[in-house]
C-alpha cells in the first residue's frame, strides 16, 4: 500500500467525491479525517467503511469558511494521528444564478468555502507540514477545481470564478511550497453524477454521455483515482497543475459538427 503510516484529511467527505477519495486513500494504507460540515450519519458511515477494512478514520465537524475551524481540523488530524500528509480540500458549494441580479449573501456563501475555505485549510495543512521532519515523500496539497473553472458556464459566473481561483492558488502555492517537498496541485473536475445533479435532471447522466467524448458522464471515482496519482510517491515532480478529470470536456469547441472536415485525407 502505497500511502501506509501516511494522514490524510479531507474536506467534504461525507458523501459522493469527498467520501469516494477518503475511501480511496484508505485503501492504499492512509489514516483519513473525514472531515464534514452537515450529515454527520453519512461522515460517520464512511469513516465506517474505512474501519471496517481494516483502516483507521475519525470523523471532525469543521466549517471550512471559518479560519478558526481549518486550524482545528488540522490540529485533531494531529492529535489523532501524530502528523499530516496529505491535504484534500474537496468541500465546496454550487449556488446557480443568473449574474444580474446575483446576491451578495449568495456570492459570499461560494467565495467563502470555495475558495477562502481552500486558502485557510491549506495554510493550516502547510504550517503542519512544515514544522514536521522532512522525508522522502514530503506533503501533498491538492484542490478539487472544476471544468468550470476554465470554461464559462451561464449561470455560474461566481462558481466558476472561483474556481479558476483555485486553480491559479495551486499555481503559487506550488511555487512557494515545492521547495520544502510539498507539491499543491488541483484536479479539474467535470460532470458528475451525484445525487444533486440527478434531482435536478433525472436524465443527468444520459444527456452528458452523448455530449461527452469518452461517451459518458464521469463518476466521484474518477476523481478520486486523479487523487490518488497526485498524492502517490511516483507523482513527486508533478506540482502546480490543474489535472482535468472531465472526460474530454475542455477539448470540445463550440463550432457546430462540422461532418465534412472528418473525410480521409
Amino acid at each position: 500500500m502505497m500511502l501506509k503510516d501516511r494522514v490524510a484529511i479531507v474536506t467534504g467527505a461525507s458523501r459522493e467525491i469527498g467520501a469516494a477519495m477518503a475511501l480511496a486513500l484508505a485503501r492504499q494504507g492512509a489514516s483519513v479525517v473525514v472531515s464534514y460540515f452537515g450529515e454527520p450519519d453519512r461522515a460517520e458511515a464512511t469513516a465506517n467503511c474505512i474501519r471496517a477494512a481494516g483502516g483507521r478514520a475519525i470523523t471532525f465537524r469543521a466549517d471550512g469558511s471559518k479560519v478558526a475551524d481549518n486550524f482545528a481540523l488540522v490540529s485533531a488530524a494531529v492529535q489523532a494521528f501524530g502528523r499530516l500528509d496529505i491535504f484534500v480540500a474537496n468541500a465546496g458549494i454550487t449556488k446557480f444564478g443568473r449574474f444580474i441580479d446575483y446576491s451578495e449573501a449568495s456570492f459570499d456563501m461560494v467565495a467563502d468555502l470555495n475558495f477562502k475555505g481552500s486558502f485557510f485549510g491549506a495554510q493550516a495543512a502547510a504550517q503542519q507540514m512544515l514544522k514536521q521532519p522532512r522525508d522522502s515523500y514530503g506533503g501533498r496539497i491538492v484542490f478539487s477545481s472544476s471544468v468550470v473553472g476554465s470554461t464559462a458556464v451561464p449561470g455560474l459566473a461566481a462558481y466558476g470564478a472561483t474556481k479558476a481561483a483555485i486553480n491559479y492558488l495551486a499555481m503559487a502555492l506550488a511555487a512557494e511550497l515545492s521547495p520544502h517537498g510539498i507539491t499543491v496541485n488541483a484536479i479539474g473536475i467535470g460532470a458528475t453524477t451525484n445525487e444533486r445533479n440527478l434531482r435536478d435532471d433525472p436524465n443527468y447522466a444520459e444527456n452528458w454521455g452523448r455530449v461527452l467524448p469518452i461517451g459518458r458522464a464521469l463518476t466521484p471515482e474518477d476523481s478520486a483515482a486523479a487523487l490518488l496519482y497526485l498524492v502517490s510517491p511516483e507523482a513527486s515532480a508533478v506540482t502546480g497543475i490543474t489535472l482535468p478529470v472531465d472526460g474530454g470536456h475542455t477539448l470540445q469547441s463550440p463550432a457546430p459538427r462540422m461532418d465534412f472536415a472528418m473525410q480521409p485525407a
